[in-house]
């Protein structure tokens, strides 16, 4: 009896160790600020309407170890979609889709970086102790971790529609290791009954001194032009041109502009599609450097054991904000540089931080890179 007892304990015990997260809270956001400043599109848990066809979109979900059923484990789990009624039919969202699938992940953000560590924004949560979880912007399986007893942790994925999404339709979301309370609502998005666009593509190239913007249409409905829109850094934008849209059309339309004077360092752009209404929407984001120069950054020494330094390495920066992330994402220390010169050291004014891993991100005019400092 003792032995039987025994072994009944090691099985619950090892079922505990392999449980999984349950799913809880959860809201939508536009990809228009950092994880903590982006616009709420619908109160918590609650299923918002858009109307764009190309607009990224950011869902935040909230996975904790539930105490009346115990787990934690997060290993490898995945964002799925369905378009059927929850529980028929999941799909994987991945970085390249399939040939139906309606959404991928974004790959790229000007707000925020894949695997930057979040911060509690929901509310109400179903946990005492938050830790601290991920953006996921490219990443389709999360990485390895374990959410403590009575904790809890949200995530945040960063994804985009694309040609495949369908009007008047809802569109279900859900971590495929994840539990499930009975009852509970999973997050989903329904679009609009009519979708002004079909976009299927849109880029930005070099093309000598100019930047040459493309894009093509698969379907437009009462479509009346596209503003070509410009950024330094992501979030103040200017009409550089316009573009006459084709109102009413079923087949595909294909439209060439050009950025005659694009800024120094990195350019962003995005389309402002306006139908015959007023009524407008905007493109997903692409980004531009002139000369396909990616800026490149390094610290020394890294590991750091007396002090962090930064430089650029093959150009400078001005206005640029240097922030100091714990692994949990806390901010242990900021500072502004009001300009920085290529291959130059800037030192930190700082005291040596307790050993461990940093994340050190940049922000500037037309910059946003960040890097990972070991701290011996």
């Amino acid at each position: 009896m003792k032995k039987i007892s025994l072994v009944a304990i090691l099985l619950i015990s090892v079922s505990n160790i392999f449980a999984f997260t349950t799913q809880g809270n959860w809201r939508w956001r536009k990809d228009n600020g950092s994880q903590t400043t982006a616009t709420w599109l619908a109160a918590q848990n609650t299923v918002p309407v858009i109307s764009s066809p190309t607009e990224t979109l950011r869902i935040r979900i909230e996975l904790y170890n539930d105490p009346v059923k115990p787990g934690g484990l997060l290993d490898n789990a995945q964002l799925e979609d369905s378009s059927d009624a929850p529980g028929a039919r999941w799909d994987t969202v991945k970085v390249t889709g399939d040939a139906n699938d309606p959404f991928v992940l974004a790959g790229s953000s000007p707000n925020v970086i894949d695997k930057e560590p979040t911060t509690q924004q929901l509310s109400a949560p179903h946990y005492t102790t938050f830790q601290a979880g991920k953006v996921i912007v490219s990443s389709e399986k999360l990485p390895a971790s374990t959410v403590g007893d009575n904790s809890g942790t949200e995530y945040e994925w960063v994804i985009k529609p694309t040609a495949n999404l369908v009007a008047s339709r809802t569109y279900y979301f859900r971590v495929n290791a994840a539990e499930y309370k009975t009852g509970m609502s999973f997050p989903a998005v329904t679009t609009a009954a009519t979708l002004p666009i079909k976009l299927s593509a849109f880029s930005a190239t070099g093309e000598g001194s100019k930047v040459k913007l493309q894009w093509s249409t698969e379907s437009e409905q009462n479509n009346d032009r596209f503003d070509v829109q410009r950024s330094a850094d992501g979030r103040t934008w200017e009409t550089i041109s316009s573009v006459k849209g084709k109102g009413t059309i079923s087949s595909t339309s294909n439209y060439t502009t050009y950025d005659n004077s694009p800024l120094k360092g990195i350019t962003y752009y995005r389309l402002q599609q306006y139908d015959i209404n007023g009524k407008s929407t905007a493109s997903d984001v692409k980004s531009f450097r002139l000369g396909a120069i990616k800026t490149l950054v390094s610290v020394s020494p890294n590991p750091a054991r007396a002090g962090i330094n930064f430089k650029f390495l093959n150009e400078g920066a001005k206005n640029v904000l240097a922030v100091l992330s714990d692994a949990n994402g806390k901010v242990v220390y900021q500072q502004t540089f009001k300009e920085v010169q290529a291959n130059t050291p800037n030192k930190l004014n700082l005291q040596q931080p307790a050993p461990g891993i940093y994340i050190l991100k940049l922000k500037g005019e037309g910059l946003l890179e960040s890097i990972k400092v070991v701290v011996q």
